[in-house]
């Protein structure tokens, strides 16, 4: 079936969209046509029906969340540990193929895929937390068997912090707690922006106040567009505004800036899908109705809304994302 949200052909069983995370809609009148076939069953089945503590609607046994507002339902019984059973000799086939396991549930996802269609758990937050308990293994050296020894055992805690800032410089994402590389704009593990100090903060005051100021708009000339999949920097044409999108030829749009090369058409770009200007030095995006949203920083953009862009910026059109650079 298709994503309502962002179009991305999932599973026809799936409860969530495996790249968004929208839940999907899906035909609730299958199970009562269903039902009727199998009279005899139906009474052992009415007779172990659960009730979602969310939202009070009826589930069948056996699932794990609800078929209307998709909360987990607590319900132990045989048939989850012959759901979790299944995906347990899955991952020797998954390791081969390019599958992993649900952290949260169990379900075989796809390494690409950033939510699992069965629950909706978002797979890069999960995949990133076994990072950060790297650092809690040092609790086990020898500084902690001398704990002992000593009256109070908080000691060797304080003993073990500095030695986990020991790679040089290294420093931590604020979003997922895994470590990053100084200087790196976005985490490598959950996607999140990092908070840093400008560098270029420091320079500006230093030299006189007016001179500065002035060279501000000097990075137009610079400004350029990132293809994150493929590395491909497109920079922007002189001007005022530069549109975004994907060429059509019969509808006799011609966007400043093509994303069909890079997979524009394949991940849902719009003919007119945003446009970026430059107003008295300062970048402004804009999306234009595009029918699978544009997205800025992890936040989607309301139509017909501009949005100050800063250098580092993320830019997602449909599927296809991009970084923002004046430097």
């Amino acid at each position: 079936m298709k994503c309502p949200n962002c179009g991305n052909e999932a599973q026809d069983d799936a409860i969530f969209c495996d790249q968004c995370g929208t839940r999907l809609r899906q035909p609730a009148t299958e199970a009562p046509a269903s039902t009727p076939m199998a009279q005899p069953v139906a009474p052992a089945a009415a007779a172990q029906a659960i009730v979602c503590p969310n939202c009070g609607a009826s589930a069948t046994p056996g699932e794990m969340f609800c078929s209307e507002c998709g909360a987990k339902l607590a319900a132990p019984q045989p048939e989850p540990t012959a759901a979790v059973a299944a995906p347990v000799a899955a991952p020797a086939l998954a390791a081969a193929s390019g599958f992993r396991t649900c952290p949260d549930c169990g379900a075989q996802v796809a390494d690409d895929d950033e939510f699992c269609y069965a629950c909706g758990v978002d797979l890069r937050v999960r995949a990133a937390q076994p990072a950060p308990q790297a650092p809690t293994a040092p609790q086990t050296v020898a500084p902690a068997a001398a704990a002992p020894a000593e009256p109070a055992p908080s000691k060797p805690a304080p003993a073990a912090a500095p030695a986990a800032p020991a790679p040089a410089g290294a420093a931590l994402c604020p979003a997922c707690g895994a470590q990053v590389k100084p200087g790196d704009s976005f985490c490598d593990h959950c996607g999140a922006a990092l908070v840093t100090p400008a560098p270029g903060a420091a320079p500006v005051a230093q030299p006189a106040p007016a001179p500065t100021v002035q060279p501000a708009p000097a990075p137009a000339a610079g400004a350029r567009l990132i293809v994150v999949a493929s590395g491909v920097e497109i920079p922007l044409p002189m001007g005022k505004e530069t549109l975004v999108g994907r060429e059509d030829p019969y509808s006799g749009v011609f966007p400043d800036i093509d994303l069909t090369p890079h997979g524009g058409e394949e991940g849902g770009v719009s003919r007119r899908h945003f446009k970026i200007t430059l107003k008295g030095g300062q970048y402004m995006i804009e999306d234009l109705n595009s029918t699978n949203f544009t997205i800025l920083n992890r936040q989607r953009l309301q139509p017909g809304v501009p949005v100050a862009l800063a250098d580092g910026d993320e830019i997602r059109a449909g599927r296809v994302r991009l970084l923002f650079k004046v430097s």
